[in-house]
């Protein structure tokens, strides 16, 4: 992407697991069977505080926060249980329906922080950060958002690998942010 404006600063950065951390993201009601939406709630969440402190986002910038999910595989977890469900002539828990779209745990983190701006969802096929970046790149240059918290999340696909994720907040460098155009 050839472009002449500045890249997006990075306010606030967030990985997990960190030592310390337990093997499971703090249980989040209404998702059931994978760990993908807790995980990606809890990044979100410590990401946020770490730059605004409590929720809500204050109101001139959470209005114009949005959200990128960048994840090559998706929620394997989940896609594993329904396929269960039917292989064994079950009915599948309609929870799992719900968590079935990834940005259903997006609107709850919205919900919680009072965010406004847009919400996007992509499955990469190059590298998964410069890509989610690259995304809130451009939400930030067209005006779409001033600020945008881009999460990556997979889930482990073999024994003795974690799941993994990352959130990043970025935004306008500090010149636009000054000049009001971010």
């Amino acid at each position: 992407m050839t472009t002449t404006a500045a890249k997006p600063i990075t306010l606030h950065h967030v990985v997990w697991p960190t030592e310390g951390d337990h093997d499971q993201p703090p249980n989040l009601p209404g998702f059931t069977a994978s760990p993908f939406g807790p995980i990606i709630a809890h990044v979100a969440d410590r990401c946020l505080s770490g730059h605004w402190g409590e929720p809500p986002a204050p109101s001139e910038r959470g209005g114009r926060t949005g959200m990128v999910m960048v994840s090559r595989l998706g929620d394997m977890a989940t896609e594993a249980a329904v396929t269960g469900s039917v292989d064994a002539g079950t009915k599948a828990s309609p929870l799992l329906f719900y968590q079935s779209v990834p940005s259903a745990v997006l609107g709850v983190v919205s919900a919680r922080w009072g965010l406004g701006g847009p919400v996007i969802c992509i499955s990469p096929a190059g590298d998964p950060l410069a890509e989610g970046l690259e995304l809130a790149e451009l939400l930030i240059e067209d005006g779409s958002a001033s600020d945008v918290l881009v999460v990556l999340v997979e889930l482990a696909t073999r024994d003795g690998e974690s799941d993994r994720a990352e959130a990043l907040l970025v935004g306008a460098p500090a010149a636009r942010r000054e000049e009001g155009t971010a």
